[in-house]
């Protein structure tokens, strides 16, 4: 009987291009394990058609991005979609994260603009996909025996995880959107000794049913996530030296992220089951593993902040090859030379010429960007974080609107407690800390999820201008987590 829903794409980067310093056979090697797995009518049960597998140079940018287009054509809402990346997460020069692909550059240790997969990217892709079943398995932080080295020995390359906002993000591009990372955000995912990684052998274990057990003739994704993440952590025990855990850290803990209120799904077939039953969505992880719950609220905050872009860049000096970020869609300028490509409605650029504008360049200063041949370019801050806060309040006001009715709580008395905070905040360092803890508080009883995006606001780097509110968030926050 085959899982005739299911559809994966697996990518194991492998080799790079422009930088073989940083390939990694082994996450080839993943790529290969996990859609052996899933293809075997003896285990998983994905037809043979409906897996992609993508490795070295086939794993280019245009390519992943092709098959992820294809997947949105060909896919339904009844569908499974797993997903599956291994290889180097790393961000790119204007802070955006990236997803690395078989022709990626770097510059400076970061990712040129338009050689990876985008958060933007991604997003869009994922929400493009009709699927109401998809997860998403990101193994992209690697270190140990492996590891591969940039210039000097002592100078390893392991990536970044998938940062949190970003997986809290992905859960908006669709219903039943599951997202499971190799390590949690301020760790690294072990390559280990073996022939793949820890992360892909513990996964391929689970898939073919070890310590597992069968959910009807199904492998529930909660079921393998709790698997993966004792596994996990029990071979980076018994199989990385002392001296690499010292290095990097002692533990890696895989990371669920869900809705909150979102129960698991049957992602594969049980050890190729061929009796199938109705599949229970009523259990949860353990609570001593690492299940990150995340409101509705949060999870369009954090996608409205990915697609929408943090502002205007300042750079000083030089700006040869310098990528920006700039506009409402996070356009990428690649600026090299004197010149600046933007986005919107500026669609070609030359010389010292935007758009067909002759722009004259030399010292330059302001609020947003400041670029010169050799300019002594004086960036002040101001309008750039004041919008950029007042953005991210905006989505908050829209989050409020966009709540479920509750009979327990008044929109009004909410939208009235965050315009305050909103309000006082604004003040810099003449806000007053006695009234933000108050109205924190407040609204953290009123609703837990407007105040979790609302202290992310205050934290984030838009409030940098916020500093009595910011140290009010973050005390607010760390008061609610420790209960």
């Amino acid at each position: 009987m085959p899982f005739t829903h299911g559809h994966a794409l697996i990518i194991g980067i492998g080799s790079y291009q422009h930088e073989p310093g940083l390939n990694v056979p082994i996450t080839a090697a993943d790529a290969q394990a996990v859609a052996t797995v899933l293809r075997d009518p003896q285990y998983c049960g994905y037809p043979e058609a409906q897996v992609t597998q993508l490795s070295n140079t086939g794993a280019t940018r245009d390519g992943i991005l092709a098959v992820l287009t294809d997947l949105a054509t060909r896919t339904k809402p009844d569908d499974t979609v797993l997903l599956f990346y291994s290889g180097h997460g790393e961000y790119s020069a204007d802070g955006v994260y990236q997803l690395t692909t078989h022709d990626t550059r770097l510059a400076q240790r970061k990712v040129v603009a338009g050689t990876g997969i985008s958060q933007p990217e991604l997003l869009d892709k994922l929400r493009a996909i009709p699927a109401r079943r998809l997860i998403l398995l990101i193994n992209a932080c690697h270190a140990g025996e492996l590891s591969p080295v940039l210039g000097d020995s002592d100078q390893r390359f392991t990536g970044q995880p998938l940062p949190q906002q970003a997986a809290d993000a992905v859960l908006a591009t669709g219903s039943g959107r599951i997202i499971m990372t190799a390590c949690r955000e301020n760790q690294v995912s072990y390559i280990g000794p073996g022939q793949i990684t820890i992360f892909a052998q513990a996964l391929t274990d689970g898939l073919r049913g070890q310590g597992l057990s069968g959910r009807a003739g199904y492998i529930s994704a909660f079921d393998l996530y709790t698997h993966l993440y004792f596994a996990v952590g029990e071979a980076v025990e018994k199989r990385v030296s002392a001296a690499l855990r010292q290095r990097y850290g002692n533990t890696q803990e895989p990371e669920l992220t869900v809705l909150k209120g979102v129960g698991p799904f049957a992602m594969a077939l049980y050890r190729g089951a061929t009796t199938l039953g109705d599949f229970p969505t009523d259990h949860t992880p353990p609570d001593d593993t690492a299940l990150r719950e995340v409101s509705p609220a949060r999870s369009q905050w954090a996608f409205q902040q990915s697609i929408s872009g943090a502002g205007a860049v300042g750079i000083g000096g030089s700006a040869t090859n310098s990528p920006i970020t700039t506009g409402s869609n996070n356009t990428v300028i690649q600026s090299g030379r004197d010149t600046i490509q933007a986005g919107g409605n500026v669609t070609q650029s030359g010389g010292d010429y935007v758009g067909g504008d002759k722009i004259s360049v030399g010292d330059v200063s302001g609020t947003g960007i400041a670029i010169g041949r050799n300019a002594q370019a004086h960036v002040q801050q101001g309008g750039g974080d004041q919008e950029a806060f007042a953005r991210a309040f905006a989505q908050i006001y829209a989050a409020i609107k966009a709540r479920p009715e509750d009979p327990d709580v008044d929109k009004a008395e909410v939208t009235n407690t965050v315009r305050s905070i909103q309000q006082e905040a604004q003040k810099g360092e003449q806000a007053n800390e006695n009234k933000l803890t108050r109205w924190l508080r407040n609204l953290a009883g009123m609703a837990e999820d407007i105040f979790e995006v609302t202290v992310a606001a205050l934290t984030g780097p838009q409030a940098a201008f916020a500093t009595v509110a910011r140290k009010v968030a973050a005390k607010a926050k760390q008061e609610r987590e420790q209960g």
